[in-house]
């Protein structure tokens, strides 16, 4: 064997072996980015002088992701492989809610925690669920526990569990997303309403 080759075989060997592991990264995936299309508020809902800001939700390692979790049966965790949000899921929610509170077009301004508003009140999300569970059927499951914070300082002026479920006719990703925006377009009005009904009795107390 023509030993001036051997450092060009072993050149080509970790080339190879960095070509398959590039080839296994970049397998193809699809994002998926919901969109409200929530309802407008009703007339019942107060309009208000105060500003909001919405803090990023805080969320488990499991569910601080872009991956779209599933939960095959109580307490397994497994994702979409072939899937992804189109940012981390409290990302996504912090997105949604600010969006809900401006198609409400009942407050003078609401922003993201970082977006340097002069903000009245904070909103503190956790999200405890945010999968497609599989027990009693495909459907998607959101559990957020909110609070209401004095913005200037950070007294808690009302706490409260939200929940929302929509079935998914399968468990695919798609059918899966499917059922993630109806849950989405529940959750978020009732919380808006609660948030301004909220604040605006706080604010009403302070004038």
């Amino acid at each position: 064997m023509n030993i001036r080759l051997l450092p060009a075989l072993l050149l080509v060997l970790p080339l190879a072996a960095c070509s398959s592991l590039l080839s296994v990264q970049r397998a193809p995936f699809t994002i998926y980015s919901p969109k409200l299309s929530a309802p407008a508020a009703t007339a019942s809902v107060p309009r208000v002088a105060w500003q909001l800001a919405v803090e990023t939700p805080l969320a488990s390692d499991a569910l601080d992701t872009a991956r779209i979790v599933v939960m095959p049966s109580p307490g397994v965790i497994e994702v979409f492989p072939a899937a992804r949000w189109s940012d981390s899921a409290p990302a996504l929610l912090r997105n949604l809610i600010v969006q809900g509170f401006e198609d409400s077009q009942r407050i003078v301004g609401v922003g993201s925690a970082a977006s340097g508003l002069r903000a009245d009140y904070a909103l503190a999300v956790v999200v405890r669920d945010f999968q497609l569970e599989m027990n009693g059927g495909a459907h998607a499951t959101i559990r957020l526990q909110l609070r209401l914070l004095d913005y200037t300082t950070n007294r808690v002026l009302a706490t409260r569990a939200f929940e929302a479920e929509a079935p998914a006719a399968s468990s695919d990703a798609a059918t899966a997303f499917g059922a993630f925006q109806d849950a989405i377009n529940r959750i978020v009005p009732e919380l808006v309403e609660w948030t301004l009904r909220e604040g605006e009795a706080n604010y009403a107390m302070k004038g």
